[in-house]
């Protein structure tokens, strides 16, 4: 996920790939649904696409093994669609910094894997808060799909620990769900 990341922003730097999957409520974006499907791979700059990367990896070593390589992958690009759905009903008109998306759902999954658990949160809701603050005081509308991707890494994170969602065809059907209710959502601010 890190080198594709990487490899949409240089791409984006050098063509009109940047116009082709960036987010918002912008109408002549209605109906084109691959925009929030790839959202979480869209960084604004080769810097912001290596520090994402790296952060993936960070992020990815204490998941992945938790909920497997597919999930993952699966995990970060629906936490991508929480982010665009969230830009889409604010009212954002463009953004193009999904990469972080991804990673604070991813991190919003790990917070609650771990409250479950039992474990100490402190430092990851620090950390996650921190940032998103950070996203509201530069004057960046990328913390409203922040709050979005959180919301749905925390539910995508929370089914999936459930006994009931144990199972892998159980955890690929609450993901799908959750993918339903966001692409749902999206249409309605299409339609309106």
């Amino acid at each position: 996920m890190a080198i594709v990341t990487l490899a949409v922003t240089i791409v984006a730097r050098f063509t009109p790939l940047s116009s082709m999957v960036a987010s918002g409520a912008v109408k002549a974006y209605d109906f084109q649904v691959w925009r929030p499907l790839v959202f979480s791979l869209t960084t604004s700059s080769i810097f912001g696409a290596v520090l994402s990367g790296l952060l993936l990896v960070l992020i990815g070593h204490q998941i992945e093994p938790m909920i497997g390589s597919v999930q993952f992958a699966s995990l970060y690009l629906l936490c991508g669609v929480g982010g665009s759905t969230a830009i889409s009903l604010a009212g954002a008109s463009y953004c193009f910094e999904g990469s972080m998306c991804g990673l604070f759902g991813l991190m919003a999954a790990s917070i609650v894997a771990k409250c479950v658990q039992k474990q100490d949160i402190r430092a990851d809701v620090i950390l996650l808060t921190m940032f998103i603050i950070w996203a509201i005081v530069v004057g960046s509308n990328t913390w409203i799909a922040d709050i979005g991707a959180v919301v749905v890494g925390a539910v995508c994170g929370w089914a999936w620990l459930q006994t009931r969602w144990s199972s892998y065809r159980r955890q690929i059907g609450a993901g799908l769900a959750i993918f339903a209710v966001c692409l749902a959502a999206l249409i309605v601010t299409w339609v309106v």
